[in-house]
């Protein structure tokens, strides 16, 4: 690598920006102390080759004749903790005992061509940043407002900060696709900051795939989330948020292998990332690969054992097997961490029903009801209620009122399998080829 040429270097969901002696991962920053990052990066000079333990010293201790060993054990060490890596199952730096190291993942070259440095220069506004990028990836209602505040704190001391922007419209993109509030209370804020994210940098990746996917939930066009989110790639992403991105798009285009392609390559990017982790096994449900979906959820809850979500997606997948026990277990547990939340309860109220627990799912039907009186609640959890009860007219009524509000919820229901019952209804037949994305 020639400092006349300055490449970002991708591994896995890390990139190494050697001009600007930077770690990321996922677009946020890791500190490594010098010495650590000096040794990463003479490993990627040599992919694949053997660093020897002399090499490193004559590097980092250059004309000292001091023993290096301790040293230089504690600098690999700290390395190892910065990549998440582990000298007994390790990913990416190979040791061989006695000789030196080895650099044994993948490893792509990408030239720099102008993209936009995400970090920014006050310290104060990167801390409110990756704060909030920590909140929201907590996948909760209090994480998601909370995300809100940092970045908006960010804001407060650069209002031009391009991926403070994007992050505002991640949330507000959340808060709709959790049901939180309605489509038409988010919808400008979301639009409103995805622009702003873009006319601040026009060429920064995440402000394209902010765009993308507020072009996909709010106007329901495919083919313009498509369009930002191939000028993403363009811009040498290959971050993964870019590829849940796609699969959400693949998904509403009822393209089942591409969805689970995409979302495959964004948990080979970020095999910890609480937001990946679920999607992969809610599209593994959704295209009825439930066996896949549970052991996928369990590898999951293994790393957050309160996600509600994850638990949601549990306990449907249990039931399509039909292990109700379990499936009402998780589902419980689900309303439990989330605080009642209604796309938990909805989803209990369908498993009860469809146990043959007709009062307990009356019971959460009319919950669910009760907090539609107090708070904003889609009409798309109502019509899963009732579907599980086998109410077959008001599931649809319910669906017909989630279309007149464009819930994005809609734009997965021809697949969605608690809506099995009503795959064969003419009206959901009509209802499905409206809202099917192109």
């Amino acid at each position: 690598m020639q400092a006349t040429q300055p490449k970002i270097v991708r591994f896995a969901p890390f990139e190494v920006n050697f001009e600007q002696r930077e770690l990321r991962k996922a677009g946020t920053a890791i500190p490594v102390q010098h010495k650590p990052f000096r040794i990463l990066e003479m490993l990627l000079r040599k992919p694949g080759a053997l660093v020897s333990r002399q090499e490193l010293a004559k590097e980092l201790w250059p004309g000292l004749h001091v023993e290096y060993e301790h040293s230089l054990n504690s600098a690999v060490n700290s390395l190892r903790q910065a990549l998440e890596d582990s000298p007994r199952e390790c990913r990416f730096i190979e040791t061989r005992s006695g000789l030196g190291y080895r650099f044994i993942a993948p490893v792509e070259e990408i030239e720099i061509s102008g993209r936009p440095r995400v970090a920014h220069a006050n310290s104060n506004v990167n801390s409110d940043y990756l704060r909030g990028l920590f909140f929201l990836n907590k996948m909760t209602s209090d994480g998601i407002q909370r995300a809100i505040g940092y970045f908006r704190s960010a804001l407060s001391e650069d209002h031009n900060f391009a991926l403070a922007h994007s992050g505002l419209a991640e949330c507000h993109c959340q808060l709709a696709l959790s049901g939180t509030v309605g489509v038409s209370d988010v919808c400008l804020t979301a639009r409103g900051c995805a622009t702003a994210a873009l006319q601040s940098q026009p060429n920064l990746p995440e402000a394209h795939i902010s765009m993308g996917r507020v072009r996909l939930l709010f106007d329901w066009d495919g083919n313009a989330a498509a369009e930002h989110w191939n000028r993403a790639s363009e811009l040498g992403a290959s971050l993964p948020e870019l590829h849940r991105a796609r699969a959400l798009l693949a998904a509403a285009r009822e393209r089942g292998e591409e969805a689970l392609e995409e979302i495959g390559r964004a948990h080979e990017l970020d095999p910890l990332s609480l937001p990946i982790g679920f999607e992969r096994a809610w599209l593994l449900y959704l295209w009825r690969h439930f066996e896949e979906a549970v052991t996928q959820s369990w590898r999951v809850l293994a790393l957050e054992p309160s996600c509600a979500a994850v638990q949601t997606a549990l306990g449907l997948a249990y039931r399509q097997t039909g292990s109700f026990d379990e499936a009402i277990t998780e589902l419980e547990n689900a309303c439990v961490c989330s605080d009642r939340h209604p796309s938990a309860l909805a989803s209990l109220a369908h498993v009860y029903g469809a146990a043959g627990f007709l009062d307990k799912a009356r019971g959460a039907l009319h919950e669910l009801t009760a907090q539609s009186e107090n708070r904003h609640v889609p009409a798309y959890w109502f019509a899963v209620a009732h579907a599980g009860l086998a109410q077959r007219h008001l599931a649809m009524d319910a669906l017909k009122l989630s279309r007149a509000r464009r819930e994005p919820q809609l734009l997965w229901a021809g697949i969605d399998p608690r809506l099995a019952i009503l795959h064969a209804e003419a009206d959901f037949l009509s209802l499905r080829r409206d809202v099917r994305i192109a």
